[in-house]
């Protein structure tokens, strides 16, 4: 990776799983030098969630390629000593223990603060460093249910952690926010990142709706589905989505149809219109897939099939645009990564130059060594169980 702005910037990453994760690697990508500060044992514990390949972790895979390993027992005198003086010349730290913990490790906010004023300090928490709510056990399901969301997705999970990825996005987002700020004033700040506020924020049109609607809302008093915006089945089971949201689309799909009368109805809903509803699920089964296919050749309406992974990674793989590509790693083999999605014109991030996710304590050695600890010093380390260092 060639230099640019962000080469030079360090940061420690002590989060697991997710949320923290996803917002490093915004950084890693664009050249900075991000530290995986983990337990001795297990490390970050996404390390161990199946499927696996020679045992690395599909998790762990997704989430950190160009990022260092540095494992450290933070609860040891020795331990929060190297940790300190990696913070020290560091530019950005990230965490999401439950609030308190770090106080009790002596490397909160305030300590770091004390010796690095430029840091940028993320805290990641269910509702925030202050409230006794972030105490409390709960994961990405209970947050979604607290936001109110599942009420309006009818109660249904969805395949990925919503709140997880909003929380990974906005302590991003918040970051990068802070380096302005401090590029600006010449001192750092504490990030304070809630997870269920994060939920809430990506929720804003539908608690919006809420309030003009009469403070209600629900699945059947959203906009959608509608009889212009849905997924319906194909004759052979397959599905059509259809989104055509705009008159002019809808206007060709019922004209070519010949279902006309259809026009004026297009945003009613199925609780309006049963009986249209019924029309164009009819009409949607009443071809297979590759009779849709063929009828939708040359047409410009906003209609396609709904791909299944396999074939939506063939697609986006082969469209070479960079946002997605198999990657050799060792340990793993050639593997599919995916890129953050920013195209700048100064700012490289190639996957093909991206190197493998660590080996648990991979870089222990060389980040001791830049701190000033010699080899005799790394070994008394690692026998006193401050440290460990991978097999080599």
């Amino acid at each position: 990776m060639k230099q640019n702005a962000f080469s030079g910037l360090r940061v420690i990453d002590m989060t697991r799983y997710l949320p923290g994760g996803y917002a490093t690697q915004v950084f890693a990508d664009l050249g900075a030098e991000v530290i995986k500060v983990e337990e001795q044992k297990k490390g970050d514990f996404c390390r161990g969630d199946d499927p696996k390949i020679n045992d690395i972790s599909y998790y762990f895979t997704a989430l950190c390629r160009n990022k260092k390993s540095l494992t450290l027992d933070l609860k040891s005198e020795k331990g929060r000593k190297i940790f300190l003086e990696l913070a020290k010349i560091s530019d950005i730290i990230i965490e999401n223990y439950r609030p308190g913990v770090t106080k009790r490790l002596g490397i909160d906010y305030e300590t770091i603060n004390s010796i690095n004023t430029k840091i940028i300090y993320c805290s990641l928490s269910g509702f925030g460093q202050d409230s006794p709510l972030s105490l409390a056990a709960l994961h990405d399901i209970n947050l979604q249910a607290m936001s109110g969301y599942l009420s309006v997705n009818g109660g249904g999970l969805t395949p990925f952690h919503l709140c997880d990825v909003a929380s990974g996005m906005a302590a991003a987002q918040g970051i990068a926010l802070a380096l302005y700020a401090r590029e600006k004033t010449g001192t750092g700040q504490s990030v304070d990142v809630p997870m269920f506020d994060s939920m809430v924020w990506w929720l804003s049109l539908i608690t919006s709706r809420y309030h003009f609607q009469g403070n209600q809302v629900s699945a059947e008093t959203l906009e959608y589905p509608a009889l212009c915006y849905n997924v319906l089945k194909t004759k052979d089971g397959q599905l059509l989505s259809l989104g055509m949201v705009e008159g002019k689309f809808w206007k060709v799909f019922c004209t070519e149809t010949g279902n006309e009368d259809l026009i004026p109805k297009q945003m009613l809903r199925r609780h309006e219109a049963p009986k249209e509803f019924e029309r164009i699920e009819t009409l949607i089964a009443s071809k297979t897939m590759s009779e849709w296919k063929k009828w939708l050749a040359g047409k410009d309406i906003c209609v396609v099939p709904v791909m299944s992974i396999g074939e939506a990674v063939k697609d986006i793989v082969a469209m070479n645009t960079g946002i997605m590509e198999y990657v050799d790693f060792p340990g793993v083999g050639k593997v599919l990564q995916t890129n953050v999605p920013y195209k700048f014109s100064d700012l490289s991030h190639d996957l093909q130059s991206a190197t493998p996710p660590p080996v648990l304590g991979e870089h222990t050695e060389e980040i001791l060594t830049r701190l000033g600890y010699r080899d005799d010093e790394i070994a008394t380390l690692v026998k006193d169980g401050v440290v460990t260092t991978a097999a080599k």
